[in-house]
């Protein structure tokens, strides 16, 4: 009883920071490209939403959060105005998140929904009446109102994020099993050679179940 909360460990730890860095460069990747691409400003923001949720394919929570901050954040940097990455920081990412985790604690979609449409329709609102874009021509932006922008979007952000879901269900065993081999090759051999059930034990150094 103890052990129920026990603490991580210092590999796990810097294991988690290693993937967190990595997920983070790769979504600022789709970010900067988005700046210099002025067109699939949305494909790109999709492809780096998918790189933030790569943590949470292991239910590393912080990791994946870590990966959302520092990308936004150098996203407005490499853009130097934080307008043109405001879709992504406003809510491409923090999709990324909530959506993984209602997926990871099997939330009902009847339940999960309402929550999406809420968060939409607050973003919306922000880009709209805030940062004044909404990832369309400006031109464009002028001659449309609010309600109209929430309507199409909240459609259009829903089938987006049902897109999201799919690709998430069908990633997460195969990167799960990737970063899973990739702990236990760095997981330290086994000390004492007669205790065979802990050696035999594939999951060594993930199992919540060890003592």
């Amino acid at each position: 009883m103890r052990n129920k909360h026990k603490k991580i460990s210092r590999q796990d730890a810097i294991y988690q920071i290693a993937l967190a860095g990595i997920s983070s460069a790769i979504a600022l990747l789709f970010v900067w490209l988005s700046v210099i691409v002025r067109f699939s400003t949305v494909a790109f923001y999709i492809a780096a939403s998918l790189a933030i949720m790569v943590p949470l394919t292991k239910r590393y929570y912080v990791a994946g959060f870590f990966a959302y901050a520092a990308s936004a954040s150098l996203g407005f940097v490499i853009a130097g105005d934080i307008y043109t990455v405001a879709g992504f920081v406003a809510y491409f990412g923090p999709m990324a998140l909530i959506t993984g985790i209602l997926l990871n604690c099997n939330v009902k979609w009847y339940i999960a929904l309402p929550i999406k449409v809420v968060y939409i329709n607050g973003a919306l609102a922000l880009l709209y009446f805030v940062c004044h874009t909404i990832m369309i021509d400006a031109s464009v932006m002028d001659k449309i109102q609010y309600w109209m922008v929430a309507v199409v979007g909240t459609i259009v952000l829903v089938l987006i994020d049902y897109a999201l879901q799919f690709i998430y269900k069908r990633m997460t065993p195969i990167v799960a099993k990737a970063l899973r081999g990739r702990q236990k090759d760095t997981s330290p051999p086994p000390v004492d050679d007669d205790n065979d059930e802990q050696t035999s034990d594939p999951f060594d150094g993930d199992s919540p179940f060890e003592e």
